[in-house]
């Protein structure tokens, strides 16, 4: 069994601590097509590993690699979901957060059109459409997922 306790991989009681933990789309999930995100790089035993998880229906695997990056196998990837801190994702309306917290990630104009989205009054297509993309980064800078 393969254990990935933030940040560190566990392999057969020896724990391996991540060169990099940068997160990036490094693939596409065989289960649900769903984008897979690093957790994690490390290097151990002459290998290059890749620790990702789907974020779409959450299956976590660990891509091995070769010396030269090329792709040996993927195995499971068991998530200890123990130590994890995060704070738990709550759902609200744009009126309903802070202004100062959208204004950290949304210009003046895609927060005023993402309201009048909600409240059914005339906007401009191309903020809704831009504050959109910007949707994932506020929910993982703030916990707060805005329904729109």
């Amino acid at each position: 069994m393969i254990l990935f306790r933030e940040p560190d991989l566990v392999l057969d009681d020896t724990t391996v601590s991540p060169v990099s933990r940068a997160q990036n789309r490094v693939g596409i999930c065989t289960a649900c097509d769903g984008y897979l995100l690093s957790l994690g790089y490390y290097r151990h035993a002459g290998r290059w590993m890749v620790a990702a998880r789907c974020s779409a229906c959450s299956r976590a695997l660990l891509m091995v690699y070769g010396d030269d990056w090329s792709w040996i196998e993927d195995l499971p990837l068991v998530v200890d979901e123990v130590n994890r801190h995060e704070p738990a994702i709550t759902s609200l309306r744009v009126s309903e957060v802070p202004q100062e917290r959208l204004e950290v990630v949304f210009t003046p104009a895609e927060i005023r059109d993402m309201i009048a989205f909600q409240e059914g009054r005339p906007y401009v297509r191309q903020n809704l459409y831009r504050a959109r993309a910007k949707l994932e980064r506020f929910e993982r800078l703030f916990g707060v997922r805005i329904e729109l």
